[in-house]
């Protein structure tokens, strides 16, 4: 499977998952609440990496990352749920597929010397 896609797919994923642990966990916690919320961006960054274009994989680097880094203080400093933990991992490997996919596309696009 194309890199693009499978973090695409990943993405697509996560936002969906994101919102859906309200359902498990109720919406008593206004930081579960928060990042639910937050995550179902994913869901943007999954389409725009569906289209195979070069920036989105800039964006799926970025994105990610920015919200993995929270995630990472957030396991840290306070009690998060099994999807904290999931999600996390989806970051960073979303991150290092996009970034992989970058450097592939840019081994294709530079001249033989």
């Amino acid at each position: 499977m194309n890199k693009q896609k499978l973090a695409a797919c990943l993405m697509l994923f996560s936002g969906i998952s994101h919102p859906t642990q309200l359902l498990i966990y109720g919406t008593s916690d206004p930081t579960l609440v928060n990042s639910s919320l937050m995550g179902t961006s994913f869901l943007f960054v999954g389409a725009m990496l569906l289209t195979g274009r070069r920036w989105a994989l800039w964006v799926g680097a970025i994105q990610p990352l920015i919200f993995g880094i929270g995630a990472c203080y957030r396991i840290a400093t306070e009690d998060v749920t099994p999807f904290s933990y999931l999600h996390t991992v989806i970051d960073f490997v979303v991150v290092a597929l996009c970034i992989i996919a970058l450097k592939s596309s840019s081994e294709k696009n530079s001249p033989d010397v």
